[in-house]
């Protein structure tokens, strides 16, 4: 564990030569490892052989874990990225989320740094992803527009610090403030809008409402990104998780657009 309090992330490991990555966020309550888990439990084809990453054979797969914190919610201890008053109106108190983003931004930038170590420096070889609090915290830092990743995939999120923001243009500048992350030398990059985006949501969520991913759709869409937005019904967890077969049909029709041009 690290002083940060942030163990190491749990990696699979690529089974060919190393060309891309993908850091995956988790959800509230979740690890690293147990998401890594949940994917590698559905296969992509009939024998039951192909998972999600036998699939991509040189993509290393990267899963941060986040670190225990009190949840206001559920008055206890659980792992978050941040702390939030309401699943229902995430914007409500957004004072609370400020600490742990900041926590979670400066430690995820680390492990971003880290994998670009293994991939020459290239950031259009990292996908950023998430799901659920794991989306709303990857799209802080993708809206820091610091880099130029290869894409973006959130799942079921939000966007968090939505108060704070004033508009599209000054995004980058509003979470900076936000955040007190004027001494850390981030420089915003302004060719970002052109990475591909795709967003996944269960059309009756039952934990984070559609209408918050429409929201980050919009936004992203209004920015000038190229959003793929897609809406499920049936999937497990009352709609919170990945729709089978579909999104994952999805998900590896997207990531193989990016990787097919780098």
């Amino acid at each position: 564990m690290s002083s940060s309090g942030f163990t190491d992330p749990h990696v699979i490991e690529p089974t060919s030569h190393h060309t891309h990555t993908i850091i995956f966020l988790h959800g509230r309550g979740s690890s690293g490892e147990e998401l890594a888990e949940s994917l590698s439990e559905t296969k992509l084809s009939t024998d039951g052989e192909i998972t999600l990453f036998s699939r991509f054979p040189s993509i290393r797969w990267v899963f941060p874990c986040a670190k225990p914190n009190y949840s206001t919610v559920f008055k206890e201890e659980m792992t978050e990225w941040f702390d939030i008053y309401s699943l229902t109106f995430p914007s409500e108190k957004e004072d609370l989320q400020i600490s742990g983003l900041r926590s979670s931004v400066l430690h995820l930038r680390q492990v971003i740094g880290q994998e670009l170590g293994r991939l020459d420096g290239d950031v259009g070889k990292v996908i950023l992803s998430g799901i659920s609090q794991g989306e709303a915290t990857a799209l802080v830092l993708f809206l820091l527009q610091e880099h130029k990743f290869g894409g973006f995939m959130g799942f079921s999120g939000w966007l968090p610090l939505s108060r704070h923001i004033e508009g599209p243009s000054s995004i980058p500048s509003s979470i900076i403030a936000s955040l007190g992350l004027q001494s850390e030398g981030i420089d915003i990059n302004p060719s970002v809008p052109n990475i591909p985006v795709f967003l996944g949501h269960g059309r009756y969520d039952a934990y984070v409402d559609i209408s918050l991913g429409h929201q980050v759709r919009d936004m992203l869409s209004k920015i000038g990104y190229s959003v793929s937005w897609k809406e499920y019904e049936g999937a497990d967890e009352e709609g919170h998780w990945l729709k089978e077969p579909e999104e994952f049909g999805d998900i590896v029709e997207f990531i193989e657009s990016i990787i097919g041009k780098n």
